[in-house]
């Protein structure tokens, strides 16, 4: 669960900043996720402070990518490096603590590394890691691998989310729906149907803060949201690597994704009611199931800044009635 209530925090003790924490919008402790950094998404760096000061408080770098074997990878935005953490932080005037910086690895033309000794992938990833941490200010990580997610990786993933959990590193994903589906599929199978469950299921589930499927791009399983939200709580067993692992995500981990505007998404949005901001937040509102979920993620950043901020605009209200504490 997100550490604050409020989508960023003043950065002194002043009326002013006070009352302008206040009137921004609440997202009470829940998690406004955006991507950013990808030719796709229409990356500018002066959208990074806006998105904060709009509400986004998790801001997923993509990517991390060219990935090996031995751990190693390469983080490539159409804007060249990354801007560093504290940089951000002070152009939108909140405060580092406020919001939460991580690196997404993968993306559709990074495939997962073919893993022969997990241990040397987990020594190798931790120490690029660690290092890019140093550089950027990065709070975390996020998967978003789409191909190759074949079970030496998963062993070597669940070894690294082990070591970031008890560093206190956030740990997110990104799974197509069909890489989470217990509710269509009872199988698993390297990259694709069930392909994340290693990574969510009861034995590893504490370490993760973030699972974001992509309600885009890809049918919904089930047809249905909050019948899908059911299959990923219902105990659903997958056998994998001689496990059976069962499967029962906390509502509160679960931020559900969505395209920020028409055209971010290609083939479109999983179901109609995704369509608009107005009527993704009408949808939630209805739903006690979803209103209990831990927030929402976007593709992306650039995209709602090129449609106006609709897309923030309208779900960083969709928990503003909760307490907001300054």
């Amino acid at each position: 669960s997100f550490p604050f209530v409020t989508p960023f925090a003043p950065t002194s003790d002043s009326l002013v900043m006070r009352i302008a924490a206040l009137l921004a919008p609440a997202c009470a402790g829940k998690a406004i996720i955006g991507y950013w950094g990808s030719a796709a998404d229409k990356p500018e760096v002066s959208q990074l402070p806006e998105a904060l000061k709009r509400g986004y408080n998790v801001i997923a770098v993509a990517f991390g990518d060219t990935l090996t074997a031995d751990g190693g990878f390469q983080i490539h935005t159409n804007l060249g490096p990354p801007p560093k953490k504290s940089d951000i932080t002070a152009q939108a005037g909140v405060s580092d603590a406020s919001w939460q910086y991580i690196l997404s690895f993968g993306g559709q033309n990074a495939a997962g590394p073919a893993v022969t000794d997990t241990d040397a992938y987990v020594t190798g990833f931790m120490k690029t890691y660690n290092a890019a941490k140093e550089e950027y200010g990065f709070d975390g990580i996020d998967i978003d691998i789409e191909t190759g997610m074949t079970t030496p990786l998963l062993v070597a993933l669940r070894k690294v989310f082990a070591e970031l959990h008890k560093a206190g590193q956030v740990i997110s994903m990104a799974p197509q729906p069909l890489n989470i589906d217990p509710g269509e599929v009872s199988v698993f199978s390297e990259g694709s149907y069930n392909a994340y469950v290693p990574l969510v299921d009861q034995s590893i589930v504490d370490t993760v803060t973030y699972i974001a499927p992509q309600m885009y791009n890809n049918p919904m399983p089930l047809s249905d949201i909050e019948k899908y939200v059911d299959s990923m709580q219902g105990g659903a067993e997958i056998q994998w690597n001689g496990q059976a692992l069962k499967l029962n995500i906390p509502s509160e981990k679960l931020v559900f994704g969505f395209p920020a505007a028409p055209g971010a998404a290609p083939a479109g949005p999983s179901q109609p009611w995704e369509a608009s901001p107005d009527s993704l937040v009408a949808k939630y509102k209805a739903s006690s199931k979803l209103m209990a979920t831990g927030g929402c993620m976007t593709w992306s950043i650039g995209w709602d800044a090129s449609n106006g901020w609709k897309w923030i605009d309208a779900v960083s209200k969709l928990w503003a009635g909760d307490a907001v504490v300054v």
